[in-house]
């Protein structure tokens, strides 16, 4: 009898158990060769379709069952080959979860027994029957199987107890096994399908050296077009030459301490294309932290490396680059913190697929220190076993780099890459310090106060004090005076907003912008006079990036004050609070110079120092390698917020054009594509459902429409074209 893995494709043929295994098999060992580890892929590929060795699943081919279980068998297998050894529990645990979540060995231990044995019901926990039950079906489907394939003398298995961690190391080790084994099977799967799926679905290799050439153009560029003072522009010069020389150094973990200013967008990729052609890595990932950064900085990156590939919530997908994506098969990577760091602790098969790419990568975090504290222990953690055991160099880029030694237990020792990264702080001091957190200020004064300024910016910490202060501000100055940012504007908004305060500031003309923290990392704005509510200093920080940044005045003044607490709650959450009056704390001592790192420094220690490591459900979900469970508890935003298309009025016509689309359609994947640069997350849920229509995406099969958590803005008067997305009584006649 001939066994089938595959129902027929275009050409009337079905694929055979042998060929995909066979096939799968190959694919497998060449995503885990980069590990040392291709004889694991043979193995998890030659034996994960193992249960389809069975007439129970060639009738869901015919069409005559559903709701198979055939991936348990393939576990089953693998225990009676390695009988009782880790090897078995790590390959069987990935093979039993290879259709589903990852789960760890010990969860399907009875289910693999009771399938052998035949044991009660044939039914699995979610009430499917067992392609294979007893042990004369297992014992036909081994005939079978052993007709072309035979055991493999397997390689060691990782010693996990010598870790740090042992068992955030082994799940770790397990995701990457996940990784390859879901990635080659569903890349074979594909191919019956469409036989070019890998060479059409593969990125070109990283040439780092035409990369390097390209990065070494651009400087040239900015460096004969740059308007910014001379020292400074030498500082720049340093800092590249800085980094382009340390990437001749060893792999492992690095920091790059510098001012904000100096240009370490540029900086870091030249470190990153000389590791890369030192050490033949194969690709390079960079990390950012926020979307409006990475507007900016992937056209930037680009400019260098054309064959980027850019992974987060508002790309816009062809159908190629989708896959690419799902795949993360490029050169470089341009990505968010969210999209990086989830599947690294997730369980889910499409979330983890990439995985096994990020071996032999150089990964650069920029702006580091947004990392959350509540997750920090586990995340410093994983990304040095990327580097000890998975071939990848990891630089951790930011203007306050946290001192993470601080954490209780955490062993952090990163090498620095600028040799004396003080006097880069020192001779770019370009800001006078104004600290007034003793007495709190009514916004309704500070607005007197910001309206006899002819350009300033006024960062706070909450929606809520934003839109007080543009109310306020408003009141006294002229309304084309007055701007404002913060995330309930749409990335378009967003976007031409603020090219409106770039063109204000290039012309001297007035300008006064109010903005929330979002305006804080990777947004290119200079401005003389800049205040910011009391925050984490590292925000304070970031904020002075934005004080006299090219250096174009002898000092900008950056005043830090403390908002009265009668317009709501001071701090979005209760970390950023207590990261806030650790600044207060440290002022208490003596007043604080943002250009020296001694004091940047004691702000961590005690920010770090009490105690406070990674949520206990979080460590109680890794300590019992629980992977479901670890994937709900590692979160890097904590609430989601719904997602609302705006009548936003820069892009009318595309919004029109995505509501007829919704009429016509639902929402699909091509509408949410096309509606990226018009949508809005919002946290007041209630509102949005009193005041916005809910889409559904429309099935066809059933012929229902099912809730998407996207909504449609269709009344204009709540997209306003100062404050974006509000359900507030508008202002009195001036909005």
């Amino acid at each position: 009898m001939e066994y089938y893995a595959r129902s027929e494709n275009a050409l009337g043929e079905r694929e055979t158990i042998n060929h995909h295994l066979k096939r799968t098999g190959e694919l497998c060992a060449d995503f885990l060769s980069e590990l040392g580890f291709s004889d694991w892929g043979l193995v998890l590929g030659q034996t994960h379709d193992y249960g389809k060795f069975s007439s129970s699943f060639q009738q869901v081919l015919d069409k005559k069952k559903v709701g198979v279980n055939h991936a348990l068998p393939g576990a089953a297998l693998l225990q009676s080959m390695y009988k009782g050894t880790i090897n078995a529990k790590l390959l069987g645990a990935v093979v039993a979860s290879h259709h589903s979540e990852l789960k760890s060995y010990s969860d399907y231990e009875p289910e693999i027994r009771k399938s052998y044995f035949g044991e009660g019901a044939n039914l699995d926990r979610q009430n499917r029957e067992y392609s294979l039950f007893g042990k004369n079906e297992y014992q036909q489907a081994a005939c079978e199987w052993r007709k072309n394939f035979k055991r493999v003398k397997l390689t060691s298995a990782p010693d996990f107890e010598i870790e740090e961690d042992p068992q955030l190391s082994q799940m770790l080790f397990e995701r990457f096994l996940f990784s390859a084994l879901v990635d080659a099977d569903w890349s074979s799967s594909a191919e019956h399908f469409e036989p070019d799926y890998i060479a059409r679905h593969s990125g070109p290799k990283l040439d780092a050296k035409m990369a390097q050439e390209c990065l070494l153009d651009v400087r040239q560029i900015k460096q004969q077009t740059s308007s910014a003072a001379t020292d400074l522009n030498q500082l720049r010069d340093y800092l590249f030459d800085v980094c382009l020389a340390a990437g001749d150094q060893e792999q492992g973990v690095y920091t790059l301490t510098a001012p904000t200013g100096l240009g370490k967008t540029l900086s870091l990729l030249a470190f990153a294309t000389e590791h890369c052609i030192r050490w033949n890595k194969r690709r390079i990932i960079l990390i950012l932290p926020f979307l409006t950064i990475i507007e900016q900085n992937g056209k930037d990156y680009r400019e260098i490396i054309p064959e980027l590939l850019e992974i987060h919530s508002n790309v816009k997908w062809t159908e190629d680059t989708r896959a690419l994506a799902e795949r993360w098969d490029a050169p470089c990577i341009v990505t968010t913190n969210v999209s990086f760091f989830e599947p690294l602790f997730s369980a889910h098969a499409g979330e983890c697929r990439h995985l096994h790419q990020l071996s032999n990568s150089v990964i650069v975090l920029d702006e580091a220190q947004s990392l959350p504290a509540h997750l920090l222990d586990a995340t410093l953690r994983t990304l040095k076993l990327l580097c000890d055991h998975y071939g990848c160099t990891v630089v951790f880029s930011t203007a306050t780099q946290p001192s993470f030694q601080y954490r209780p237990g955490l062993n952090w020792q990163p090498q620095e890459i600028v040799p004396n990264p003080s006097a880069l702080f020192a001779a770019t001091r370009r800001v006078q310090w104004n600290w007034r957190v003793d007495v709190p200020i009514a916004l309704s004064d500070l607005a007197l106060e910001l309206s006899v300024y002819n350009q300033c910016c006024v960062i706070v910490n909450t929606k809520r004090h934003a839109r007080e202060l543009l109310r306020q501000l408003l009141d006294l100055r002229s309304e084309d005076e007055v701007y404002y940012l913060s995330t309930d504007l749409c990335p378009a908004h967003r976007s031409d907003m603020l090219d409106q305060v770039r063109e204000c500031l290039r012309n001297g003309s007035a300008c006064c912008l109010v903005a929330t923290s979002c305006v804080e990392a990777g947004v290119d704005i200079d401005f003389p006079i800049v205040y910011r509510a009391l925050a984490p200093l590292d925000s304070i920080i970031q904020a002075a990036g934005h004080c006299n940044r090219n250096g174009s005045s002898p000092d900008g003044l950056m005043t830090v004050f403390l908002p009265d607490a009668e317009n709501g709650r001071l701090y979005p959450t209760e970390e950023y609070g207590r990261a806030a009056l650790c600044v207060k704390t440290l002022l208490s001592r003596h007043e604080i110079d943002c250009s020296d790192l001694k004091h940047i420094d004691e702000y961590y220690q005690l920010l770090y120092s009490p105690g406070n490591g990674d949520k206990k459900k979080l460590l109680d979900a890794i300590w019992n390698e629980n992977y479901e469970e670890t994937e709900r508890q590692y979160r890097m935003i904590e609430q989601d917020g719904v997602q609302v298309i705006v009548p936003y009025e820069g892009k009318i016509e595309e919004y029109r054009s995505i509501c007829k689309m919704l009429d016509r359609q639902g929402l699909t994947s091509d509408v949410i594509a096309m509606a990226k640069e018009l949508m809005v997350s919002c946290f007041d849920e209630k509102q949005v459902k009193q005041n916005c229509m809910p889409l559904y995406h429309r099935s066809w099969e059933t012929g229902t429409e099912v809730p998407t958590g996207y909504y449609l803005l269709g009344i204009p008067d709540f997209y306003d074209k100062k404050q974006g997305l509000h359900f507030e009584k508008m202002f009195d006649g001036i909005l």
